[in-house]
């Protein structure tokens, strides 16, 4: 009986081990497709999250240890409200009583008078077409024949629209970000303007002939500045991929669309003056300028991507704690000599910073990162007003991602070179604090109604 019973329990053991042995193969399989899943995952997160996504578009934003603090949400004290301040009126209105409601006696003695300020627009005025009927002479006593001319009445040389409807458009379209045949539903519908899209291209494409003129004096200005901030991004153009480009200087924005991301594109721009200094992302093709400036906003993304990694965490806060130290040296107004010792003696701790952490294995991209920089991290020490970040060139391309996304692509390469003329204008109007309507006008007058 023994024997038997001690049998049954070695079954028993058995099939229990086997039922385990089961289990744990079952496991393994689960973990190695979850594993590959996690995997599939995390590279499709990073083309979208990784460490050359531009912090604007950063939903969640990882802080270094010494970074992390429990802080009250919202305004830090001193910051300005922006209540919005009631505007002086244009025009005062009294609401009086003629006589009483109840009784209707005209014996009425005021109380009390109660203000209320209302912000309102006029209704949308309607198109109006203007004949004008130019007289042409001829002088009796000298021959001379010529056409009058009257300076209080501007319209352009050719064509049938006036100022201010060329005006009108390139602002629905740059400003509020309209697609063409939506632009002609609003302007039939606001001010009875009834145009094709084919008719709206084609004033966009006269207004962009009118900017060039100013474009190339941009772009003359911007070769002879002594640093620019520098971007470039993917744009489609008939289908294609092309590269839309930022040079973005202290008060002026150049916008150029190429078929190319490289160097060539930065000798076309920039001319042959490569000794401007530019503050850049440090894609390769930037190699060919004698001083860069490489953006410190890359650098800290990719050191923060590594901080689980070993040694991630204490290279992340050295990378941030030179970063602030740096900030705080440029807020003041320091001698360009203690600025240029101060660069020798950084740019050495920046080496020293590559050799203690060149034998960790897990944090070779971030290093490699760091040393292909070298020489490049202080070279805003050099230039009084240069940031060590490009974030001005990534700010000034955030609208054209933006138009990117709405419009897809530009269906002609003509588009696309016209696109480059007035989102240059509008972009430098709005970086100097201009009156975009007012200036456009003043050029169109200039460049399409002789003057």
């Amino acid at each position: 009986m023994f024997q038997v019973k001690s049998t049954c329990q070695d079954c028993l053991i058995q099939q229990s081990y086997q039922e385990l042995l089961k289990r744990i193969d079952d496991l393994e399989r689960i973990n190695k497709e979850q594993a590959a899943k996690i995997s599939e995952l995390e590279s499709e997160i990073k083309k979208y999250k990784n460490p050359h996504t531009p912090s604007s578009v950063q939903r969640f934003k990882k802080n270094p240890p010494e970074q992390i603090t429990c802080k009250k949400r919202g305004a830090p004290k001193g910051h300005k409200g922006a209540t919005r301040q009631t505007p002086e009126p244009d025009e005062i209105i009294d609401i009086k009583a003629d006589f009483c409601e109840r009784c209707n006696s005209y014996d009425l003695e005021i109380e009390n008078v109660e203000s209320t300020t209302i912000e309102d627009i006029p209704p949308p005025p309607k198109i109006k077409v203007t004949q004008y009927n130019v007289h042409s002479y001829k002088c009796r006593k000298c021959g001379h024949r010529f056409t009058a001319k009257n300076n209080k009445y501007t319209f352009p040389e050719e064509g049938r629209f006036g100022i201010n409807l060329f005006v009108y458009v390139p602002m629905l379209k740059f400003s509020l970000r309209g697609v063409i045949r939506r632009i002609g539903d609003f302007a039939a519908q606001t001010i009875s303007f009834i145009i094709s899209p084919k008719g709206l291209l084609d004033m966009l494409y006269r207004v962009a002939e009118a900017c060039k003129a100013e474009y190339l004096r941009i772009l003359g200005r911007i070769r002879t500045v002594e640093f620019v901030y520098v971007d470039e991004t993917g744009m489609r153009v008939e289908a294609a991929n092309q590269w839309l480009w930022i040079f973005r200087s202290t008060d002026e924005i150049l916008v150029a669309i190429r078929p190319s991301r490289g160097s060539n594109v930065l000798k076309e721009i920039l001319g042959e003056n490569t000794n401007i200094a530019t503050v850049n992302d440090g894609w390769s093709a930037y190699n060919i300028i004698a001083l860069l400036q490489r953006c410190w906003a890359h650098l800290l993304r990719e050191v923060d991507e590594f901080i689980e990694k070993p040694g991630g965490r204490e290279l992340s806060g050295i990378v941030h704690r030179k970063f602030n130290r740096l900030k705080l040296f440029l807020d003041k107004d320091q001698p360009m000599e203690e600025r240029i010792l101060k660069k020798k003696i950084l740019d050495r701790e920046m080496e020293n910073l590559v050799l203690k952490f060149a034998n960790f294995k897990d944090l070779k991209k971030p290093v490699t990162y760091i040393e292909n920089g070298l020489g490049s991290w202080y070279t805003c020490l050099l230039f009084p007003g240069m940031e060590p970040t490009n974030n001005l060139g990534e700010q000034a391309m955030r609208e054209h991602v933006l138009m990117r996304k709405i419009i897809g692509m530009f269906r002609s390469q003509k588009g696309a070179e016209n696109y480059q003329y007035i989102a240059s204008m509008f972009a430098t109007w709005r970086l100097q604090g201009m009156d975009i309507f007012q200036e456009l006008g003043t050029l169109l007058k200039k460049e399409v109604c002789g003057g």
